[in-house]
């Protein structure tokens, strides 16, 4: 009975022991992988400094403070935040609730947020933080604000995380400031701002195959006197970036469905852009050299870093690189510009920058097609006309000959009409 009782009981501090150990080794990982303590491979532009690391059985919390440089050349311009959190070890891996605060110039608190973040054992990250609705007025300026979040999911690699998935929503904001005698007031709002943005799991120093989404209802600015009123309305663009073969693409296209300018409207806009046949290697290089401006101050006047942004720029030319951008509009009062161009540069072997110079010239190739109506010229002088009274409409045969000369365009009844090639 006795040995039984003894066995019990050392099984029972082995296990305790091990649970114990396991989670003293969890929480050194934690602090180096998410808190960047004597993390050799931590971004060095973030640097937080624990000022409380108390951490029981199942549960703790960590006061911190982080001192963000944007520019590590630059140690002077940086910006601070202050965190509290609450850490709890589960059977998943760690949660953690933040409360983090911006830091002003003068040590004062003026921002809050609230985190909720989920760290896997499989190195998993998920979390998401929210700005709460407020209001500040600064001087005679108001300025309202919705709540906002961000929400994340990332994992982890070279001992610390990195984001695969990024989601951003803003309902929106206003700001004010009234007319005085002296100075006319304004009127500010944005609403509904969403940004997405997902890419596949790799490594975290390559290019990854994704998406992105950026949408804004509306964004509105008008000033008091009347003098100027912007708005605009439905902005859309989205991108995807691809790899294959060791060669790489990115597809953007964008479109507004309208924006105004005091009575003068444009809508319909589309731009589309496309660049394909990428070198990988020379994506390789670049992403080095921004990894390498996480780590230390990199000096882009010096000799040193523009040859080595020089040999990037080699590797793209070794296997050249094709772009397009082709269903591109805008309307003014149902007259348009449409445009479409393509280009290509073959393969170059770089010599010297004189012989570049004279490679990319004779060696490119591109078509562009654009139209220009009439009526959309005579709006658009229509428009310069109510902030210069030098220009008037009537101007409009005179602008579309100096168009026509200056861009060898052909010029119909109611079309400027251009066309190059190479």
């Amino acid at each position: 009975m006795k040995k039984s009782i003894i066995a019990t009981l050392v099984g029972i501090a082995a296990l305790g022991g091990a649970t114990v150990g396991g989670g003293i080794y969890a929480d050194n990982k934690l602090k180096q992988e998410y808190y960047l303590q004597n993390n050799p491979d931590a971004d060095k532009r973030m640097k937080i400094t624990l000022d409380k690391f108390d951490m029981g059985l199942t549960s703790g919390k960590v006061s911190w403070r982080g001192d963000i440089t944007p520019d590590l050349c630059h140690q002077d311009t940086k910006f601070s935040i202050r965190g509290e959190d609450i850490i709890t070890r589960g059977l998943n891996g760690y949660t953690i609730q933040s409360k983090v605060y911006l830091i002003g110039e003068d040590n004062k608190e003026i921002f809050q947020l609230d985190g909720n973040t989920a760290l896997s054992w499989g190195g998993e990250l998920d979390s998401k933080l929210t700005v709460p609705s407020g209001s500040r007025t600064i001087d005679t300026d108001e300025i309202k604000w919705e709540a906002a979040t961000l929400a994340v999911k990332g994992h982890k690699s070279d001992h610390q995380y990195h984001l695969d998935n990024f989601n951003f929503e803003w309902p929106g904001m206003t700001a004010s400031h009234p007319d005085k005698p002296d100075s006319p007031g304004y009127q500010f709002s944005l609403k509904n701002v969403k940004y997405q943005a997902d890419m596949e799991k790799g490594d975290t120093t390559a290019w990854r195959n994704g998406t992105s989404l950026f949408t804004l209802d509306s964004a509105a600015f008008k000033m008091g006197n009347q003098t100027f009123d912007f708005a605009v309305d439905k902005i859309k663009a989205e991108s995807k970036q691809s790899a294959k073969d060791n060669k790489y693409a990115m597809e953007g296209q964008s479109e507004v469905e309208n924006f105004r300018i005091n009575n003068i409207k444009f809508d319909r806009i589309h731009y589309n852009l496309n660049l394909r046949d990428i070198n990988g290697e020379g994506i390789d290089r670049i992403n080095k050299f921004f990894d390498r401006q996480g780590k230390e101050c990199v000096d882009m006047n010096s000799p040193d870093t523009q040859k080595e942004l020089m040999e990037a720029v080699k590797t793209f030319l070794k296997t050249g690189i094709k772009f397009d951008s082709k269903g591109n509009q805008i309307y003014l009062n149902n007259s348009a510009v449409k445009a479409d161009a393509d280009a290509s540069i073959p393969p170059i072997e770089y010599k010297n920058d004189e012989q570049l110079q004279q490679d990319l010239l004779s060696k490119l190739k591109y078509n562009v097609n654009a139209e220009v109506d009439k009526n959309f010229i005579r709006e658009v002088l229509k428009l310069a006309s109510q902030y210069d009274p030098n220009i008037k409409e009537s101007d409009l045969d005179n602008v579309v000959k100096e168009m026509a000369t200056a861009l060898n365009a052909e010029v119909t009844e109611d079309k400027l009409i251009i066309k190059r090639s190479q």
